[in-house]
């Protein structure tokens, strides 16, 4: 039985979808790629936007084009938060809940594999949806395959207990709950004795690592970098009041860690941030930004960013936009604020035009390009050690990978270097990226 998986939104999904993957293997289930003919897709869905929203709703319609008779599974956030409304779906056949990820291998062995009763569509959707809200422990396995990728993505912690006030992850995953110190090395000794060469730790809210326990997570970086082997070790999107002197310092002195922070900033503007119910002020994010920049050579920084959000004013976003121009960010991930259903944002009444939104992001965007390119000229000439990615760049064919201050490279090479950290030379930018040669 051929079973394909979709997965759509964080790098938390893109965990919880190997995580299946490995239980379905172990059933003897085949793994096939998204875009073939299966007789089960799995689609792990992304609520945080209305286009995310929509993507997942298209994955399914584009799954049963392909195999019109397939089993169809709806889960991840938006199956979690929606899933009566996804039951709704034409040719789905089941809503799986965040917390009930890990029964995938059994859900599909009773149906397709039972061999009392052949499985066959209906109209009817089953719903299978533990309480999320209820008190829990950390479930997780060991994973060796991450749908082809040369990362492995390790999650380490998953829920959240901040109040923002746009956001649905709270309803979707639930309070904070962290995995254990000795669990999470031995998923990543794993992770290394496979063959990863970089380690991408993640989480829904990663600072707050050990928060439940007593910990810190400076303190399990420190233990994660001492592992033996030849890897280095990546954080995904980290929250500024999480980032303690431990982790600037760790960062800095430690060749296996990247330099590299993603750090969220949403506004720039310290009313809106109120709005938003962020857990820090314009000065606290401005305070940490600075001390990482002082400290990290040749840091790599990057954010997200949420523009027409209920109530900015052009002052507002004049805030955000001076100070995106102030910090030597490489790239943003800008969003226009779209309400979700459930969030105190949503009963705003002042909303921004769509046509304003359109224009702040195109402002921020272009801002960032010229950003981004400084910051690669700056690199021009010198050396990076660059991990080889296991897939080719499908317009050039050339092979392509990431600095550890996440430049993106391109360089003529043989498969041979795929997935290995190897030292390249910078040396011309082309596009959103920089060409680079092996140093021989």
């Amino acid at each position: 039985m051929k079973v394909s998986c979709i997965t759509l939104g964080c790098r938390t999904n893109q965990h919880d979808t190997a995580e299946m993957q490995t239980l379905l293997e172990k059933e003897g289930f085949v793994m096939v790629g998204q875009r073939e003919k299966a007789d089960a897709y799995v689609i792990n869905t992304c609520t945080v936007t209305q286009k995310s929203d929509a993507s997942s709703r298209l994955a399914v319609k584009k799954s049963l084009t392909l195999n019109p008779n397939a089993l169809v599974v709806f889960t991840g956030c938006y199956a979690q938060l929606n899933p009566e409304e996804a039951a709704e779906l034409n040719g789905l056949d089941v809503v799986l809940g965040n917390a009930d990820k890990l029964e995938i291998a059994k859900l599909l062995k009773s149906k397709l594999l039972n061999t009392d009763r052949q499985w066959q569509k209906s109209e009817a959707t089953e719903i299978v949806m533990s309480d999320i809200h209820k008190k829990r422990i950390f479930r997780t396995i060991p994973v060796k395959n991450f749908q082809g990728m040369t990362k492995a993505f390790i999650k380490v912690q998953t829920g959240c207990d901040e109040k923002c006030s746009f956001c649905t992850v709270v309803r979707a995953r639930g309070k904070s709950i962290s995995d254990s110190r000795e669990n999470i090395l031995n998923n990543i000794q794993e992770a290394i004795n496979t063959g990863f060469k970089e380690i991408t730790l993640t989480g829904i809210n990663l600072g707050t690592w050990g928060m439940d326990t007593g910990e810190t997570f400076s303190s399990l970086v420190h233990e994660i970098v001492e592992l033996p082997g030849d890897f280095r070790v990546r954080l995904s999107s980290i929250n500024p009041m999480e980032i303690d002197n431990d982790l600037i310092r760790l960062i800095a002195e430690t060749d296996k860690l990247c330099s590299h922070l993603h750090i969220p900033l949403q506004s720039g503007d310290n009313e809106i941030l109120q709005r938003m119910r962020r857990n820090y002020n314009i000065e606290q994010y401005r305070d940490v930004v600075r001390r990482a920049i002082d400290a990290i050579p040749n840091l790599g920084l990057g954010a997200d960013v949420i523009v027409g959000f209920p109530g900015e004013t052009d002052a507002a976003f004049e805030n955000t936009r001076k100070l995106i121009e102030e910090f030597p960010f490489s790239y943003l991930h800008v969003f226009s604020y779209s309400p979700r259903r459930g969030t105190e944002a949503n009963d705003y009444k002042d909303d921004v035009p769509g046509n304003i939104k359109k224009e702040r992001n195109k402002i921020l965007t272009q801002l960032v390009a010229e950003k981004s390119l400084e910051l690669k000229n700056k690199f021009l000439n010198q050396t990076a050690t660059v991990l080889i990615e296991n897939q080719r760049d499908r317009k050039s064919g050339k092979l392509k990978g990431h600095t550890d201050n996440y430049i993106p490279i391109s360089l003529n090479g043989p498969d041979s270097l795929k997935n290995r950290l190897i030292p390249v030379t910078l040396q011309q930018i082309s596009g959103d990226h920089v060409e680079g040669c092996v140093l021989s």
